[in-house]
């Protein structure tokens, strides 16, 4: 068996993330049209933020 276990997930740099965001939002901007290029977006936006605020306490057990 292995001895990692799913909590123990090694976490990647944030210039991964912007670059993901990024080129994300290219594929949008280049894909889509104008609605699906605001509500893409838009969407993308907040799945990174809600991403982001679950990483940022990482470590910490209280507020």
């Amino acid at each position: 068996m292995s001895d990692t276990t799913h909590n123990e997930s090694s976490s990647l740099s944030s210039g991964v993330y912007v670059a993901a965001f990024i080129i994300l939002f290219l594929v949008l901007a280049v894909l889509a049209d104008l609605f699906t290029f605001i509500l893409g977006t838009i969407g993308l936006v907040i799945t990174f933020a809600a991403f982001y605020r679950d990483n940022s306490h990482h470590g910490d057990d209280h507020h």
